[in-house]
């Protein structure tokens, strides 16, 4: 197979690199079928715009170029899709941002904790026919993380992220992560990915401890998924898009999943990231480093540096690779309004001992001040 993360790439410059090196098999390249057809053997051309379009082919090898832009999910297929024969796979890519290509790959052949990985990095320099006088300009003009990424092959942090995750915020399961509250988070999806996302809150600090991440599943089937983790973790309740009503209520009937619409009302997104990202300077959100799919989005999920007035445009990010970011904060921003009102009564005297009470402001109207005097 020979993939990119779209059709147009691969037809402007993978396959435009294909045929320069290997002109011979132009001959035998099927347009409509996106195939090369060599006697017995097939090389099948596909974008990973579709992950599953990647199914059903038994492979000796594989080329994906530009793979920092693949999904994880596409990582995941191409490795099953080898395995049979254990082929190879080569990647060929700039080193985007430090999503799953950092974590999953780069780190652990970089660290010899894989045998069966390797990873060779140069320098745009490196090649006699690449200008030093082009190469020092953008020195000069870029900034270091961008001019690292794009001439050293060196992987940086993307430019733009909504959130700024450290390493430290990633952390291994542990047991015994007890919970004030268990939430879950909901984005419908079927052609772009539907996702689940289950969070614990407990003494002030947010875990994300489990994710899922899949394509063409019908809401049926996505609740079949949620109760499934609502078993696992005993989530209490769950946040999901509110422009889609009909999915809540087929979702929620007869299953056993308590759904609350998040309002997606004016300045929602924003209020949303902003008091996530404010959890995470403050030393309180965590993630298992298992939720690959969770993390690899913190990864990507940013800001687009112009709009299409070619004016700079912060406040909404780019809407992709946001599924799970969307569960997470539909989960965190939907329950964190009927919390942070909350009254701290230190101590109310009661015929026994005297006992600590939350009450929350809405509590507090019904109960009427003369009730808490």
């Amino acid at each position: 197979m020979i993939v990119a993360p779209t059709y147009k790439i691969l037809d402007q410059s993978t396959l435009v690199k294909f045929f320069g090196e290997f002109p011979q098999y132009r001959q035998f390249y099927k347009e409509q079928k996106r195939t090369i057809i060599l006697g017995d053997k097939t090389i099948f051309i596909r974008s990973a715009e579709e992950p599953y379009s990647l199914e059903g082919i038994t492979a000796d090898w594989v080329w994906g170029d530009e793979a920092g832009k693949f999904s994880l999910l596409v990582w995941t297929i191409l490795r099953s899709r080898t395995a049979i024969k254990q082929g190879k796979i080569l990647f060929t890519t700039t080193p985007y941002n430090m999503g799953w290509l950092y974590r999953d790959f780069f780190i652990p052949a970089r660290d010899k904790k894989d045998p069966d990985l390797s990873v060779i990095t140069w320098a745009s320099i490196d090649s006699p026919y690449f200008s030093k006088e082009f190469f020092n300009k953008e020195k000069g003009r870029l900034r270091a993380e961008e001019f690292n990424r794009r001439y050293l092959g060196e992987f940086t942090r993307m430019e733009g992220l909504v959130y700024q995750l450290h390493q430290w915020h990633v952390v291994k399961p542990f047991e015994g992560l007890r919970s004030d509250i268990t939430l879950g988070g909901i984005d419908w999806g079927w052609t772009n990915p539907a996702a689940l996302i289950v969070i614990k809150y407990f003494d002030g600090k947010w875990y994300v401890v489990d994710e899922w991440y899949k394509t063409g599943k019908t809401t049926k089937e996505i609740a079949e998924s949620a109760i499934s983790l609502q078993n696992k973790w005993g989530v209490n309740r769950w946040y999901a898009d509110s422009a889609n009503p009909e999915k809540i209520v087929e979702a929620g009937t007869g299953t056993g999943l308590y759904i609350i619409p998040y309002d997606k009302g004016k300045n929602a997104l924003q209020a949303g990231i902003s008091y996530i990202q404010q959890e995470i300077n403050e030393g309180r959100f965590f993630i298992f480093d298992t939720c690959k799919n969770t993390l690899n989005e913190f990864e990507t999920y940013h800001y687009p540096e112009m709009d299409s007035a070619q004016q700079p445009k912060m406040d909404t990010p780019v809407p992709e690779d946001n599924h799970l970011m969307d569960c997470a904060r539909y989960a965190i921003h939907g329950y964190q309004p009927a919390r942070k009102f909350a009254i701290n009564v230190p101590i109310i005297p009661t015929r026994a001992d005297s006992v600590k009470r939350l009450l929350t402001a809405r509590q507090y109207q019904e109960m009427g001040s003369d009730s808490y005097k």
